[in-house]
């Protein structure tokens, strides 16, 4: 399609957005949308260069700017345009000197999957579904209070899903506060659709992905049953500073038996995704070569392999390479890829 008709389309819906009324301090920046061969960026079109990858922010000639991938047509504008404010919000804590980032490479090694952490989370979910949806028995106290029992309990795991819910629960906050100003009834709807998803325990799967409604959600019932200020720029994220003076919940936490088949299933299924790209032995790097990245949004780890779709990055010598397409990749405990094979689909 035309990039530029694209950019006009997204442009005159995102100058109709009042960006001082859904974060403090958060103003519009450049955005530029790109295809395969062409890039289209603050009104014009320039040359694309390989910092042009995925739907994210970049640094472009010294600022902050939000990309979109776009090869069609997309099927909603007022959708879009929502969603290039949400990168566009990342643009702004970039700028801003946002430093509760989780640190991905450690969690794909450290996090422990477990039913007990995960059990408890579906039934905050649970409080967070009455709170939103005005049950008179929902009480906001006791939402905290569950936060904090595991909080203590799953240290580990809960600091790296309350710095994914500061990083991208927050851009999703803002881009569902978007979307209310494009068009209130999709607004609505995302919201709905974006509650029902917490509440299904397929979901937690990877852990990553769930925590970017979590966070949106649970600062939408922040905003709701409390004065506290979460749009500040702090230390440490907000799901953690909210719960300084909260004294535990005391009560035994029960485990899920949905939630202990769903996560049986899914050890099962990345031991499988890793076993059948081993047969094949498709080697596409060995050595010892300290990891950059990978897809992090839905990776996987059983131990010793890690999965990833899309791309892996690495360090060979002092230059970065990059390999694309869908991988699974020996790591060693000090983030060095000795092995990548090309997974099988």
């Amino acid at each position: 399609m035309d990039l530029s008709i694209a950019y006009k389309e997204l442009k005159q819906r995102i100058d109709q957005v009042d960006f001082s009324q859904l974060w403090r301090g958060f103003q519009k920046t450049k955005f530029a949308v790109y295809n395969d061969t062409a890039c289209f960026f603050d009104g014009a079109y320039i040359e694309k260069t390989e910092a042009f990858l995925a739907n994210t922010s970049i640094q472009y000639n010294g600022e902050h700017i939000a990309i979109w991938y776009l090869p069609e047509a997309p099927s909603d504008w007022d959708h879009l345009s929502a969603s290039i404010i949400h990168e566009m919000f990342h643009a702004f804590q970039n700028a801003s000197g946002e430093s509760r980032w989780p640190d991905e490479k450690a969690a794909l090694l450290h996090y422990q999957y477990t039913s007990e952490n995960l059990s408890a989370k579906l039934q905050e979910a649970e409080l967070i579904s009455a709170l939103l949806n005005h049950n008179p028995a929902a009480d906001f106290e006791a939402l905290l209070r569950a936060r904090k029992s595991r909080a203590q309990k799953h240290s580990y795991e809960y600091d790296y899903e309350a710095r994914i819910e500061q990083i991208e629960g927050a851009a999703n906050y803002v881009e569902l506060r978007a979307l209310e100003q494009l068009d209130p009834a999709k607004a609505q709807a995302k919201w709905d659709t974006v509650l029902k998803s917490i509440l299904d325990p397929a979901n937690y799967l990877p852990i990553r992905i769930v925590s970017y409604a979590i966070g949106a959600l649970f600062l939408a019932c922040i905003k709701k049953q409390s004065d506290f200020d979460f749009e500040s720029f702090a230390d440490e994220p907000f799901s953690i500073m909210i719960l300084e003076d909260i004294l535990p919940d005391t009560g035994t936490a029960q485990t899920s038996p949905i939630i202990d088949t769903i996560l049986k299933e899914y050890q099962a299924e990345t031991n499988a995704i890793i076993e059948s790209a081993l047969a094949k032995d498709e080697r596409v790097l060995e050595g010892r070569y300290p990891l950059i990245g990978l897809n992090v949004y839905n990776a996987r780890w059983n131990g010793r392999y890690a999965t990833s779709t899309y791309f892996i990055a690495y360090q060979d010598g002092a230059e970065m390479k990059t390999l694309y397409g869908d991988f699974i990749v020996e790591i060693d405990e000090d983030y060095n890829i000795l092995t990548a094979y090309r997974q099988q689909r």
